[in-house]
């Protein structure tokens, strides 16, 4: 073939694509006028890329005379404004968090966790915030922050009150816990054994007088959570050490708790909103003193407790009962609602 004959084929491709261009942004304008601009809006930052994607396609069939692709365009607009929209257009979810959608980071779909609101007679109000991630098919590398919010465990001072009256006030350097482990599953994951060391932040371990000081770092936490779940059953026990590494070693604190279940499934109740109902049991002891030596139970609570599962992945739990030690109050109660994700 002669270049003239190339050339000219060359030049009548180039008036092919710029027709078709203009064919396009026509049809985008249409589009806009007519209301489609749910489809044009995602595609509104891929504009650029989406063109040059076209540009691939159009060189491929332009054996086809203009007017025939003319007429298909006029035929399809829809087609076409799907085309550009949906050209290269991000996945949901994808970016680093998500590897299946070509991220170079973690994989979303392995995390799971939940943010609990808690309060009870003694701690008061809690937030807890606790995570795992599938590192293996039967281990999770686990991780929490614990956020406890009373002010006695922070730096508290003593001011003026009415008529001379002195006023124990606090708030600043509270308890602060946070902590990673490794979760266990067993039974088709229907038993998990979850051990984990924290960090406690804050003014209640280390000095003899509460608050004096606030430091990060003031003392360490073993921990051990067991879980059990099946269709029937649920159970948790919880063993936590609270120990002071730091400048007088103050204090140190177990506490520990004990929960059984039944679900309703187990009696055939059906289309009823409790996930489980049973016996809770916890226990906080003052281990030791190393400064006066004052150690016992600090409470000592038992009683039943309800969970309810609500839409939205939500539950809401609520026992009360007796604390037979009876030093803080003769009875409990414990609140919490944990948005699961």
């Amino acid at each position: 073939m002669s270049s003239a004959v190339l050339a000219k084929t060359d030049g009548e491709l180039k008036k092919r694509l710029e027709t078709l261009e203009a064919r396009i942004l026509e049809l985008e304008a249409r589009l806009e006028s007519k209301g489609g601009q749910g489809d044009r809006n995602t595609a509104s930052t891929d504009h650029g890329v989406g063109k040059e994607k076209l540009h691939d396609t159009v060189t491929v069939q332009s054996s086809a005379s203009p007017a025939q692709t003319g007429n298909e365009f006029k035929k399809k607009p829809e087609a076409v404004g799907t085309r550009v929209a949906n050209v290269e257009k991000p996945v949901a979810g994808a970016g680093w968090q998500d590897a299946d959608g070509g991220g170079h980071g973690l994989d979303r779909k392995k995390f799971h966790g939940g943010v609990t609101l808690k309060q009870d007679a003694f701690f008061g109000f809690q937030t807890i915030l606790d995570a795992e991630y599938e590192v293996l098919d039967n281990i999770d590398f686990t991780f929490y922050s614990w956020l406890w919010t009373s002010p006695n465990f922070g730096r508290s001072r003593v001011v003026s009150g009415p008529n001379g009256t002195q006023v124990d006030a606090g708030g600043n350097g509270l308890w602060t816990e946070v902590g990673m482990g490794l979760n266990f599953h067993f039974l088709n994951h229907a038993l998990s054994i979850n051990p984990q060391i924290g960090m406690l932040n804050g003014a209640l371990l280390s000095s003899k007088i509460v608050g004096r000081g606030i430091r990060a770092g003031e003392g360490v936490v073993p921990s051990m959570t067991i879980n059990y779940n099946d269709d029937h059953f649920t159970g948790q026990a919880y063993l936590a050490y609270y120990m002071a590494i730091r400048d007088e070693r103050a204090r140190d604190f177990i506490h520990n708790w004990i929960s059984l279940g039944v679900k309703p499934a187990l009696f055939n109740f059906k289309n009823i909103p409790v996930s489980s109902v049973g016996v809770h049991w916890e226990h906080l002891r003052f281990h030791k003193d190393r400064i006066e030596g004052n150690t016992g139970t600090v409470y000592n609570w038992i009683g039943p407790y309800i969970e309810f599962a609500l839409p939205m992945n939500l539950a809401l739990r609520f026992s009360a009962g007796a604390d037979l030690k009876g030093d803080v109050s003769k009875e409990f109660y414990q609140a919490s609602i944990k948005v699961h994700f």
